[in-house]
């Protein structure tokens, strides 16, 4: 039986697939045992099989085929109090046809294609750090802009969730006028703003151009045209006219490009009558620097894209790296990693009760955020395996934190230093005290979130929505009358509705019980009994500390890898993924395999891939 079921990769997730090519009989055994928990009428787990009627329908619903195929393998599904089960015979048919779409999409032998992303605007991180990186400005004026949703896989720069509203455009204006003002009032900035004056009154417009064109071609990505040019210089004339000096002529044209929506707008050509076309220089520019940076593209960058060498894979390669070590990458940690790992989260959200937490301030709060955020990106710039953030022996840490984890190492001061772990518990993301306080409650721990968070964010295995009647857990582990928080969480269990998800989740969240909600260890829970992080998964998998359950997760490394590249991916190309890209996923996590997991080989291979580097005409 596969990894999957052995780590207890939930339920029935995923869109059980028809065929045109399955058989009649095929069809009638899904027909029989399994409509009637996921049809039409109703859909338990919200998951329905009776609408995929053809081949593309099951491809569009690929996300989930591993979970049915273990479910119908271990026999969990259909389950056992069903009037009439399947036979040997009925579940081997079951599961040859579902493997048949599963492998096919896995190994590309489905149509490929690199995948559309639209026009999209610069989501608030990219606005604050692209005008930084444009005229110097050391303040982020997208502070008061609406806050992003998030789309695709989870992140907060997918093209389908970044919109655009009256009230938004109203505060790019205001942001322009603010940065424009600060350029003008430090002199330094001003003087890189404007690198040049006119020697004679004759040079002012021709001074002017020259000035404008600079900018314009690093904010709009490109070469810039006499028609990108033509307002920008009308405006400066008019302001000329006006009597107004050179330099604060140019304020007005200088507001006007941070307005514009080809700076505000990542846009990419088409070309019409075709299927699918690689991306020009420029625009693999913009993708790598917005990738790695969420920012614009470097000069060096912009002059490789104009002599066309962009495209050439050493010289890509080269550039990868080269960003890669450079400080800006500390984007990918806390914009892409922040997102994916959940410690964002510490910034604002995470709100632990302080009266049960006292202990829990802002200073530990920045402390957790910022281990992780230098944890990430250590593990990116010295090029460490991915499975560092599985386990791993050395952590970073401040003075607060490392008392809060009560490390041997003595650790000064309140910047974050990397600091070596004695404790096995500790190492890796599951250790660090952001994941484990987001994964909490106010009051308490929560070993269903834990757990939830280990399926969905390490392995890619998200736990279906609770049934609507399944009942809460008390929010206070100390309201308990005599009974440990364990044993209340295992008499829910027990109710058949329940018990098929949690015999999975929980066990892994068990494990970490001795961290309490703000990360710290603890022998007792809250009523003063012993903690007992003892876990037994289906398969009598049985582990008791979180230094084991890193041990079990090491032995789906591929599956973490497989996961880790899909989230990489999508918020490198900026769309959701589809069913065509799983092939390309395959790919890299075996050349992943090849190279040892090198954190830096995944990031390149992804900067090289079709969907990174070309686009399709259609999603």
């Amino acid at each position: 039986m596969r990894l999957l079921l052995t780590l207890g990769l939930l339920s029935l997730i995923s869109p059980s697939l028809w065929a045109d090519e399955f058989a009649d009989a095929t069809r009638a055994l899904f027909k029989k045992h399994c409509y009637s928990c996921h049809g039409e009428k109703k859909q338990k787990g919200d998951i329905t099989l009776h609408d995929l009627d053809s081949l593309e329908a099951a491809f569009q619903k690929h996300a989930l085929l591993d979970n049915i195929i273990d479910q119908i393998e271990s026999g969990d599904m259909p389950p056992d109090d069903e009037d009439v089960l399947p036979t040997d015979a009925e579940r081997k048919q079951l599961i040859d046809a579902l493997s048949n779409i599963n492998n096919r999409i896995k190994t590309g032998d489905v149509p490929q294609k690199a995948g559309r992303v639209t026009l999209r605007r610069l989501n608030r991180n990219e606005y604050h750090y692209t005008v930084r990186d444009l005229f110097g400005v050391n303040f982020n004026p997208s502070q008061d802009f609406p806050a992003d949703g998030a789309g695709g896989e989870g992140f907060d720069n997918t093209a389908a969730a970044l919109f655009s509203s009256p009230a938004l455009l109203e505060k790019y204006l205001s942001a322009a006028k603010k940065v424009i003002a600060s350029v003008y009032l430090s002199p330094g900035l001003k003087k890189r703003a404007i690198f040049k004056q006119p020697e004679t009154p004759k040079d002012t417009e021709a001074t002017a151009k020259e000035i404008l064109s600079y900018h314009a071609t690093l904010a709009y990505r490109r070469r810039v045209s006499e028609d990108d040019m033509a307002p920008l210089m009308n405006a400066f004339q008019r302001e000329t006219k006006s009597g107004k000096s050179f330099a604060d002529s140019l304020r007005a044209p200088f507001t006007a490009l941070l307005i514009n929506p080809r700076f505000l707008f990542r846009a990419e050509h088409n070309q019409a009558g075709k299927d699918e076309w690689k991306l020009n220089d420029f625009e693999i520019a913009t993708r790598l620097s917005y990738f790695l940076w969420s920012s614009m593209p470097d000069r060096e960058l912009f002059r490789l894209a104009d002599a066309g060498k962009l495209s050439d894979p050493a010289v890509l390669k080269a550039q990868t790296l080269r960003m890669i070590a450079s400080p800006k990458s500390t984007s990918l940690a806390r914009h892409f990693a922040g997102q994916w790992i959940g410690f964002d989260k510490m910034v604002s959200v995470v709100d632990p009760d302080q009266k049960r937490f006292p202990a829990f301030n802002d200073d530990l709060r920045k402390a957790m955020y910022y281990e992780s955020v230098e944890f990430f990106s250590h593990v990116l710039q010295k090029n460490r395996p991915i499975t560092d953030f599985i386990d791993s022996d050395y952590t970073f840490a401040n003075a607060t934190l490392a008392r809060h984890y009560g490390l041997k190492e003595k650790v000064t001061g309140s910047e974050m230093k990397k600091v070596a772990l004695h404790n096995k518990s500790r190492g890796g993301v599951i250790g660090m005290g952001s994941v484990l306080t987001s994964t909490s409650l106010p009051l308490r721990t929560s070993p269903v979130l834990r757990g939830v968070w280990i399926l969905d964010t390490l392995l890619g295995d998200p736990a279906p929505p609770p049934p609507p009647d399944a009942g809460e857990l008390p929010a206070d582990d100390t309201k308990a009358e005599g009974l440990t928080f364990r044993q209340q969480l295992d008499i829910h269990r027990k109710a058949p509705k329940c018990a098929n998800c949690h015999n999975r989740i929980d066990p892994l969240g068990y494990s970490l019980e001795n961290f309490d909600a703000i990360g710290r260890w603890r022998e007792k829970d809250a009523n003063g009994k012993p903690i007992d992080a003892s876990a037994i998964l289906p398969g009598d998998i049985e582990f008791s500390s979180p230094a084991e359950l890193k041990t079990l997760l090491m032995s789906a490394k591929n599956k973490f890898a497989a996961n880790m590249t899909r989230k990489m991916l999508s918020y490198a190309t900026g769309r959701g993924l589809e069913y065509y890209d799983e092939a390309v996923v395959t790919k890299i996590v075996a050349k992943l395999e090849k190279s040892g997991y090198s954190t830096q080989a995944l990031v390149y291979e992804i900067v090289n891939s079709r969907p990174f580097l070309n686009r399709s005409s259609t999603r």
